[in-house]
């Protein structure tokens, strides 16, 4: 039976008359699924399940873009957050519960020795870039994945409207894994380089000794390195990609899965870069102490640490992945749909023709696997509450999926096919591209 979604639609048409793209976070627009074929919002959620508001369910592998990985509505994040509730949301003062959490990530993450508190990854990483200027006296940034929305970062996108040109000058990006493009811009803006920010990996995996490379690179020429492990922080284990490939940065950006969903972040670093904010840095935030969101986050970290969540999701993924690649092969589809990353975190790629282009094959994948119960976006974010019975189902909703693919490629057309609108993100992503 084909889902409809009535209820979608009417919030849809409603929120677009006073909401700019229709959502607070783009990425969970109505442009991110196939508009008329998908939902365009969720009602609840429940372990790794969602339910949209037409009573649809879902298996998810967004888990709110990545913050959810112990599972939705776990009740024992929920009983630390009323347990605090009850006792007050924000302070005039700080509280005890910011000592414990900023002591356990001290405890944690290699590169830290202090810690600060904010709500985003935005807050967090321009946080970090404000800092490395501030301790090297210079201003230009090199930075390699993405990094949010403020006008450090975003001016290098094709989405800068509004970024002075002067801001967009200080900011130059270079490609992962290529070291002699690194170098060569170095060489070029000599005694001018604050920090490198990159992503420690992505759905690209570093060469070998390539992260430490680039380290080497940047101290060498007197630039700070930034880790944002916005992503990876917990995700990778619960010292971050910096734990999973030993390589420790100067200064790193944590956020989403700290806390299971609610809001906090922080920037990590040792103290003599941290104090930095003593000393005229100006990083400030009312809500970075705000009690809930540190009370969630102290508890998803002991969950965590208990239940090894890396070798779980590892487990999960190289099932999952050796059952997609079996299906692809199945379908001969091996020259139009690739998988990338490692089992704990990876995304399927879709590769165009001359007559239908990625985001065609992939709307055409997406619109299936949403009509079989599987919510996803490219990426694959497992949550503790995942397991082989989700797998399970979700191979069998691929299996449905990919001959639909295969039957585009051979029309050369989504006649007939695409029932709802195309995928159409802000940013063009690896994971699916």
């Amino acid at each position: 039976m084909t889902r409809e979604f009535p209820a979608s639609a009417r919030l849809l048409e409603r929120i677009k008359k006073v909401m700019p793209a229709a959502s607070s976070t783009y990425s969970k627009s109505y442009r991110y699924y196939c508009e008329g074929a998908a939902p365009a919002f969720l009602a609840s959620g429940k372990g790794s399940h969602v339910l949209d508001v037409d009573g649809h369910e879902y298996i998810d592998y967004v888990m709110a873009l990545g913050p959810v990985i112990v599972g939705y509505n776990d009740e024992r994040i929920n009983r630390a957050m009323i347990d605090q509730l009850e006792k007050g949301i924000s302070f005039s003062l700080s509280t005890e519960l910011e000592v414990r959490l900023a002591e356990k990530l001290v405890e944690i993450i290699p590169c830290a020795e202090m810690v600060k508190f904010m709500k985003s990854g935005s807050e967090a990483t321009s946080a970090a870039v404000r800092l490395a200027r501030a301790h090297t006296g210079r201003d230009m940034v090199f930075c390699c994945g993405y990094h949010g929305w403020q006008d450090w970062y975003i001016g290098t996108t094709q989405n800068h409207l509004g970024v002075p040109q002067c801001v967009r000058e200080l900011t130059k990006t270079f490609v992962y894994n290529d070291l002699d493009g690194l170098d060569i811009l170095f060489r070029q803006n000599q005694g001018k380089v604050a920090a490198v920010i990159m992503e420690p990996v992505s759905f690209e995996l570093p060469r070998e000794g390539y992260l430490q490379s680039v380290k080497e690179l940047a101290h060498r020429h007197g630039a700070l390195l930034i880790f944002d492990e916005v992503i990876t922080g917990f995700r990778m284990g619960l010292s971050g990609a910096q734990g999973y490939f030993g390589v420790i940065p100067d200064l790193a950006a944590f956020g989403k899965a700290m806390g299971n969903g609610a809001a906090i972040s922080a920037v990590a670093g040792p103290a003599d870069v941290m104090k930095q904010i003593e000393r005229g840095a100006f990083i400030s935030t009312t809500f970075g102490g705000e009690c809930l969101a540190i009370a969630a986050a102290l508890k998803t970290i002991e969950i965590l640490e208990q239940e090894k969540p890396l070798d779980y999701f590892t487990r999960l993924g190289a099932r999952f992945l050796e059952g997609i690649s079996r299906l692809i092969g199945q379908e001969k589809l091996e020259h139009v749909v690739q998988t990338a990353g490692i089992p704990s975190h990876f995304a399927l790629r879709f590769e165009g023709d001359a007559r239908l282009d990625t985001y065609d094959l992939f709307s055409v994948f997406q619109q299936e696997v949403l009509q079989n119960g599987i919510l996803m976006i490219g990426s694959h974010n497992f949550c503790l509450a995942h397991n082989d019975a989700d797998i399970d189902l979700s191979l069998e909703a691929y299996a449905q999926a990919l001959p639909m693919v295969r039957k585009a490629l051979e029309k050369g057309s989504l006649e007939g096919i695409l029932r709802g609108g195309k995928f159409r993100p802000v940013f063009r992503r690896d994971s699916v591209r």
